[in-house]
This record gives structure tokens, sequence and C-alpha cells, in this order.
């Protein structure tokens, strides 16, 4: 028996991919799925919440906001699906606003969370029966509030993955208190120093329905269907797949879809005339 192949017609040309979801610069930031870049990509790029809006500051010193937040990207980690931005109203208004504020309205139906690896800014007042902070605290007296003290901690608690008012280091009794996340290693030596450290940022963390790396392994490219709310894999040819393009293979064993397989029987008279002529 032999094994062999016809093809029906021309040869199917292989479609070339959607590109329209290319990554992009913005600044010094790349913009690829999950999110994408207002003004250069569709909104089925990546989800609504990261959508990803460039500065027109001509000197570049503005970074890009998340959202039409006042959340500003300082750095995206794709490997570790987090990023690192900060606040701009706890950065322009002080440290007295960060009393006042509650960053969690721009969290609370994101798919970003506040990362536990980051430290704390921990802000404390009117404690009744509490211990005393620690040495290090520093006195903040802002108008209308009255006397406060803060101090870096080394730890967050994100709780519920919002950004709110974690559980103090010591049990504040009475307190009126309120916790900034900030980046590991910050050290806050005189309210000075409050600006650089919020600026600075802090660590959220992202989850999101799909695996983009397996769709792009199958050679598939990341999408956000809005109509389902959910992911989808763009392949080849147009079609979009719940998860990926299937098995990755090799050039040389993906055929036309056309092509007809069959199997040809050779009578075995045949078979002993080409065995005779052989010897």
């Amino acid at each position: 028996m032999a094994l062999l192949s016809a093809t029906g017609g021309s040869p199917a040309q292989p479609q070339p991919l959607d590109e329209s979801c290319a990554p992009a610069a913005c600044g010094n930031l790349t913009i690829t799925y999950p999110f994408w870049l207002r003004g250069r990509h569709a909104p089925s790029c990546g989800l609504p919440a990261f959508e990803v809006t460039c500065s027109d500051d001509p000197t570049g010193a503005t970074p890009p906001s998340l959202s039409d937040s006042y959340l500003r990207l300082i750095d995206i980690r794709y490997g570790d699906r987090t990023v690192v931005a900060f606040h701009a109203s706890l950065v322009s208004g002080g440290s007295c606003r960060a009393m006042r504020f509650n960053v969690s309205t721009s969290l609370a139906l994101s798919p970003l969370a506040v990362s536990a690896a980051n430290w704390e800014l921990f802000f404390r007042a009117n404690c009744t029966g509490a211990p005393p902070p620690p040495a290090e605290a520093l006195r903040l007296d802002c108008p209308g509030a009255g006397a406060w003290s803060v101090y870096a901690g080394r730890r967050y608690q994100p709780g519920d993955g919002v950004l709110a008012p974690a559980a103090p280091p010591a049990e504040p009794a009475g307190c009126n208190y309120t916790v900034v996340p900030v980046l590991p290693g910050s050290e806050l030596k005189t309210l000075d120093d409050y600006a650089g450290i919020v600026g600075r940022g802090f660590m959220l963390e992202w989850a999101v329905p799909g695996d983009c790396a397996a769709c792009n392994a199958t050679g598939g490219r990341c999408r956000y269907e809005a109509g389902a709310n959910a992911f989808g894999c763009l392949c080849p040819g147009g079609r979009v797949q719940p998860a990926t393009c299937g098995e990755l293979l090799s050039p040389t064993l993906l055929l036309p879809l056309r092509t007809i397989h069959f199997v040809l029987t050779i009578p075995r008279a045949h078979n002993r005339l080409a065995k005779s002529a052989i010897n």
C-alpha cells in the first residue's frame, strides 16, 4: 500500500493575521494586551479598565493615565502581571491630603489590586488607649484635622484587594487612621520626603481571564470580546476561539484544508511484476 495525497485546486494561501492591536509605545512604556492605547488601538485590544491615555505634556514628564483616572503609570511588568503607579491627587495635595482621600474609589471595580509586597505610610490621630506611635513617627499638623502622626511600615495588607485602611501595626483603639501603600524601601525621615515617596508609586497586581501567552504561542492574538465580556484568541483566518488556536504544529505538518487524503491499493500482480523487474 502507498499513502498519497492530492489537492483539490490550488493550495490555500495563509491569511495575514490582524495586527491592529500590535504593541504601541507610550513614553517609555509598551502598551499591549490587557492594556490598550487610546487613539491607537480599538477597544477590543484590551480590557475597558486598562485603557491607557498618553500625556500631551511635550516634556514627557507626565506619565500616562489609566482609564481616565488619577492613576499615573510608571511601569508595566507583563511577566509579573504588575504595574507601578501613583495617584496624582496624593502627590499634588501634600501629606494632609492622604488623611481625607480614599483611593479605593479608583479601584473598587477594577481588576487591579494593591500588592501585599508594598510597604505603607501609616497615618493616625486622636488615639485614646492605644500605644504611642513609634519613635520615628513624624508630627503632622493639618488645618481642621488636628494633630496627626505618620510613619513608614514594612508591610501592607491589601484586605479585599482595594486600597482601604489596613490593620495597623498596633491596634489603634479609638484612633482615626488611614494607610497609603508605597514601594518597598521607602524611608520617611522628614515630611519633605512625602512627595517623593508617594511619587515613586506603589505596586498593583492584575488578574484577568484568559492566557494571552498560550494564545500567542498557538499563532493567535489576544482580544477582549465586549459582547461576551470575555477573553478571545483571534486566530489566522479571522476566527475567534475562547482560549487558543489549537495545538502548536510544525509548519511542515500544516496542509491546506482542501487537501484530499486517500489510500491507493496497488494490485498484488503489479507488486510481483515490480519485484521481478527489480530482481
